[in-house]
């Protein structure tokens, strides 16, 4: 009895009496190689080939897909083993190595894994002795969004060059000194309302500051963001002992302010909101009720923003396919809020480029768009099935924006152009130095036994 299966219930010839009795271990096909399923040894053992280490499923365990059920893992056929390259660095598809699924060890090999981990077996559990593994098109792996990615990095300006850019676009002037300001308690604690500077202010902490800039807007009115009781200020919603805290308005926090800084009367403050004061209202109307649509110039081109289709259209050009947002989701920085691509002046389209070109492309440019809640805050309302009106106060509405271009020779990709003809310059030279002839040794010359 072996494992709680009497040997004499095995039918002879049987898989179950091939694996149990036999000895024969199951086999993998693996882009026309067969491997032994060996889960004593922990891995596939190449058959035929001494030299291949194989593939040890310890190596391979972070590649085990669990809603594929199936190891998902880099191969290189010519070793016959599992490679592993750092995506991180990508920049065009490796020759060397294909993608490929296969089983995970209880499907490969039941009676190896029950006998292993002491379980009992039944004839019923080996259903077959010889599997092949699936070759997976690059498009089924996420090694082209790294690509994409690394490429997108490229693209971004180095540090020296990097300007902060304010997060949005509030209005403020030097904070009131001539009349006390009014407060606001957050959870006891009181802050002085600076409806100039927009912020709250610690009254017993002056230096401690919460600025508009880091609340969220309500969608209709009032703003709200994450509160510590312990620090007095601003904090995440993860952090232990988080609060959220909801305020008003300026204009109700403060209606005189508003009042002195927007010279509105006070009377006429009475029936207004933050949205009216702080959000232009003309251009508010031409956007939302009459129709007209933003525009972002690039590079002395116009383009319609829009966002229904999901698009910067060019003006003028109906062969143009513009550009399209969701072609560009890896050259997005969530941190900015911008999209720095390359950019064909000719055909007026984004245009991808390799990492592993000799020189600059002579018909691109590198340019940064806003992103689409900033381009046209009132149209993504709208597609996002939200008030028209709403969060926009911090960023404001435009009708007109220009993309920013960005020299190569302030990008990241000007130092991989050098870097690409170094290592070319290095390999001509290595292959023009031929190796000196081996001269015949004077040990070689004599003739007869040395004594």
């Amino acid at each position: 009895m072996e494992n709680g299966l009497p040997n004499t219930n095995i039918e002879p010839g049987s898989l179950l009496d091939l694996r149990l009795n036999k000895g024969m271990l199951p086999t993998l096909d693996i882009a026309g190689h067969t491997f032994y399923v060996d889960l004593r040894m922990n891995k596939l053992r190449p058959k035929d080939d001494f030299i291949s280490k194989g593939i040890d499923f310890t190596e391979i365990k972070d590649y085990y897909d669990r809603d594929r059920r199936a190891f998902v893992i880099p191969y290189n056929p010519t070793k016959r083993e599992f490679q592993q390259d750092d995506v991180s660095k990508m920049t065009e598809l490796p020759t060397d190595i294909i993608i490929v699924q296969f089983p995970n060890q209880y499907e490969l090999d039941i009676v190896g894994w029950n006998r292993k981990h002491g379980n009992s077996l039944t004839d019923q559990d080996v259903k077959q002795m010889h599997f092949e593994a699936r070759t997976l098109p690059w498009v089924d792996t996420n090694v082209i969004e790294h690509i994409k990615r690394n490429v997108a990095e490229q693209l971004n300006p180095k540090e020296e060059y990097i300007v902060n850019q304010p997060k949005d676009n509030l209005y403020k002037i030097p904070t009131d000194t001539q009349r006390v300001l009014p407060t606001y308690k957050v959870f006891g604690t009181e802050f002085i309302v600076d409806v100039n500077q927009l912020e709250l202010r610690q009254k017993a902490n002056p230096k401690n500051v919460i600025s508009l800039s880091d609340m969220e807007e309500k969608a209709v009115q009032g703003y709200r963001f994450w509160y510590s009781p312990n620090t007095k200020g601003l904090t995440k919603y993860a952090e232990p002992g988080a609060k959220l805290a909801e305020i008003p308005d300026f204009v109700k926090l403060d209606p005189t302010g508003m009042s002195k800084k927007y010279n509105i009367s006070e009377d006429i403050m009475a029936g207004m909101d933050d949205f009216k004061l702080m959000v232009d209202q003309d251009v508010f109307d031409k956007i939302a009720y009459k129709g007209i649509i933003p525009t972002i110039d690039i590079a002395g081109h116009t383009f319609y923003i829009d966002l229904f289709n999901d698009k910067l259209h060019p003006k003028d050009d109906i062969w143009s396919r513009g550009i399209i947002f969701s072609e560009l989701k890896h050259y997005y920085s969530y941190k900015d809020d911008t999209y720095t691509i390359p950019y064909n002046q000719g055909t007026h389209t984004f245009q991808e480029v390799s990492l592993n070109v000799k020189e600059i492309p002579k018909d691109l440019i590198v340019v940064q768009i806003p992103g689409k809640r900033t381009l046209d805050p009132i149209g993504q309302n709208k597609t996002s099935d939200l008030n028209t009106s709403d969060y926009l106060k911090k960023h404001g509405v435009q009708l007109q924006f220009e993309a920013k271009v960005i020299p190569w020779h302030q990008t990241r990709f000007a130092e991989t152009v050098k870097r690409n003809n170094v290592q070319e310059m290095k390999a001509k030279q290595k292959s023009t130095i031929s190796p000196k002839p081996e001269e015949e040794s004077t040990v070689n010359k004599r003739k007869g036994r040395r004594m």
